[in-house]
């Protein structure tokens, strides 16, 4: 009888034991990683492989699971008839997302193709005429690994181009004088990178500041600044300034709604049930494929902010 008390008192221990590691585990997964998870699964599973794309690499890479070797050998094609497309014809901002797709799927971005990415950027970034973006996506291409010392001085030159660009207001616009919630989200995961530099921390607060008071919507989550580009709520904008936000070290969750909804949640109401976002809310309009590849990188950077892992671009 006793040997039979002691063993029930054995294995009611190991329940308690085996139910407390059970609880402990749910409880230490993250909410929006099955968000993440069913957003890159649709990547893989639903867009067209031959336009799988420089930031779809970036969302998988990044993603809990990774890229597998049948994932990369997908994308290796993919990225790789995207850029003979181009026939030649480079752009900066050609160079600066082939780098990230390059660098995503473990290639060698001096060494892509036949061209040295690197100093495509070097040379057409600091002049480009194509806006804020070229300059934002040039320093992120070139920060995602160290380049050498002219590599180092053009990310300087950008981060100072990027700075002064900067609206009297704190964000960073497409066209018109009117801030808009995407750039500036953009914008703080370049400068996030490159904070020890000058006005950077300066520019970051004032950009920080207009997110949280002047675009955050406390009635529905999202971020909206009016007259802006982007004029209606949809993810891409929640999904950026979420991102932006997180690479510079500030939690977007602090921010909520009278009743209680983050901006991470609210993002995750654009999901549907297959994985893929809406960009506007209960629509099918608009780019879905860029919709889903921002809202998954986006969580990825929250991820990224929460295990205090720096930036997603950062290889």
């Amino acid at each position: 009888m006793k040997k039979m008390k002691a063993l029930l008192l054995m294995l009611g221990t190991v329940g308690l034991a085996a139910g407390f590691m059970a609880g402990t585990a749910h409880a230490s997964t993250p909410y929006y990683t099955k968000s993440i998870n069913s957003s890159v699964s649709y990547i893989k599973g639903h867009t067209k492989k031959s336009e799988l794309n420089c930031w779809d690499a970036l969302a998988v890479k990044r993603s809990p699971y990774g890229m597998s070797s049948a994932a990369k050998k997908v994308f290796v094609k993919s990225l790789s008839g995207q850029f003979s497309d181009l026939d030649g014809h480079y752009a900066a901002v050609d160079y600066e997302r082939t780098l990230i797709g390059a660098v995503s799927i473990g290639y060698n971005p001096t060494k892509y193709r036949g061209k040295n990415l690197v100093n495509g950027i070097i040379k057409t970034a600091p002049k480009s005429n194509a806006g804020v973006l070229a300059k934002v996506f040039g320093i992120i291409a070139l920060s995602t690994k160290n380049y050498g010392s002219k590599s180092n001085a053009t990310v300087k030159t950008l981060v100072s181009q990027v700075v002064k660009a900067q609206d009297s207001k704190g964000g960073w616009e497409i066209s018109g004088h009117t801030s808009d919630v995407d750039v500036t989200g953009m914008a703080l995961m370049a400068l996030g990178m490159h904070k020890n530099y000058s006005g950077v921390n300066t520019a970051i607060s004032k950009a920080v500041k207009l997110l949280e008071t002047k675009a955050f919507s406390k009635k529905t989550g999202d971020f909206v600044i009016a007259g802006s580009f982007s004029k209606k709520a949809n993810s891409n904008s929640d999904a950026l300034a979420i991102a932006g936000l997180s690479a510079v070290g500030v939690n977007p969750e602090k921010l909520k709604t009278k009743s209680g909804v983050t901006p991470i949640k609210r993002l995750i109401k654009y999901q549907k049930s297959s994985g893929q976002f809406r960009w506007w809310m209960g629509s099918n309009s608009g780019s879905l494929q860029m919709a889903t590849q921002q809202s998954a990188y986006a969580l990825e950077q929250y991820s990224y902010f929460k295990a205090n892992k720096g930036s997603i671009f950062k290889f």
